[in-house]
């Protein structure tokens, strides 16, 4: 119902209006700002000046690479849905299966992580940590894992890049992709390699996002 309120909003006068419509009781906070309001901010408002916008989808396409959409509500366990993801992107690299090469793959929907170690992390880290152990043999595979918040779990990043030469640096650097699995301590492969993605809090949390691309063999 809020959504459909929300569409046909264009004031604060048609917000309060449709409040009284749908029977809604809005909190006196609310009501006093929307009384008091005078609109939406217009394009050019300073607030976004800061504000950046990039539809992933359509840039991919500039440059001669497909998208597709798995879904936006994948949930379930983070190392789990990993080796989901790692599955479908062998079956497509080695392949061109169910998707022809080059293409990018992009999934949203919060994971979960179950507590078993000391380590430190969240879902992205843990999903895309699980992703890594299993494409060590395709070198063509690259993935971004992040919670659209700006924050994965216990840490200050919102999440961390991967790739197939992953596995093997955690190797040269003494670490052990088992290991730090079992113990949770996703965010400490990453760190180690320098490849985790710090933005920052964003102020909005829609999804958690992954994106996969899988390019042609050379």
């Amino acid at each position: 119902m809020v959504s459909l309120i929300a569409s046909d909003m264009a004031t604060p006068a048609d917000a309060i209006e449709a409040a009284r419509n749908y029977a809604i009781a809005l909190p006196d906070a609310i009501r006093r700002h929307l009384e008091t309001a005078s609109g939406a901010p217009t394009a050019n408002d300073p607030r976004f000046a800061c504000n950046e916008t990039h539809i992933i989808a359509s840039a991919a396409y500039e440059v001669g690479i497909d998208t597709a959409v798995l879904s936006d509500a994948i949930e379930g366990d983070a190392r789990e849905a990993g080796l989901f993801h790692a599955a479908l992107a062998l079956e497509v690299a080695r392949n061109d299966h169910p998707f022809f090469t080059p293409v990018l793959l992009l999934s949203g929907g919060e994971m979960t992580v179950t507590v078993r170690g000391n380590g430190k992390g969240g879902r992205n880290t843990k999903c895309l940590l699980s992703f890594a152990s299993r494409i060590a043999s395709a070198h063509t595979i690259t993935a971004l894992a992040v919670d659209t918040d700006g924050i994965d779990g216990t840490e200050e990043n919102a999440g961390t890049f991967a790739d197939s030469e992953m596995a093997a640096r955690l190797a040269a650097a003494g670490l052990d992709v088992t290991a730090l699995l079992a113990d949770n301590d996703a965010w400490s492969a990453f760190s180690a390699l320098d490849d985790l993605f710090s933005p920052g809090p964003t102020g909005t949390n829609v999804n958690d996002f992954r994106a996969i691309l899988i390019d042609s063999e050379v």
